[in-house]
Parts: C-alpha cells; sequence; structure tokens
C-alpha cells in the first residue's frame, strides 16, 4: 500500500526508550484519518511505503542527536 505521509520531525527518548520518527498522514491509513501524526512503526504495521526521515546520530562530544 502507497499512502503519503510527510517526515516532521523526531520525537526525543526517554531514559532508555529511542527517538520515534513522526510522520504527517495525507491520506488515511488505519483508524488514523489523514492529517493525523503518526510514528514510523504505525505505518509499518500498516504496511504502508514512505520516505524515511534523516537518519539520526550522537554526536560524539555532546549528547544532542546530530542529523546527517
Amino acid at each position: 500500500m502507497m499512502t503519503p505521509a510527510i517526515y516532521v520531525g523526531l520525537q526525543a527518548g526517554f531514559r532508555k526508550q529511542p527517538p520515534i520518527e513522526l510522520y504527517n498522514l495525507l491520506a488515511p491509513v488505519g483508524d488514523h484519518p489523514a492529517g493525523s501524526t503518526v510514528s514510523r512503526q504505525t505505518l509499518e504495521k500498516h504496511g504502508v511505503s514512505f520516505l524515511p526521515g534523516p537518519t539520526v546520530t550522537k554526536n560524539r562530544r555532546s549528547s544532542e542527536p546530530k542529523s546527517r
């Protein structure tokens, strides 16, 4: 299934939880209407193809995530 979804950002992780990629839906997916913000995991669960967000790595000098 190909549903348009636009990458909107990264929700910071907390303690041992990793950051979460967030996407806005341009068309409904499952119970989520168009305009909803969902995670990458939600898109994958519904078999949606999408363009992934930027790769995030940790900067060695800082604890702040760094986008490539």
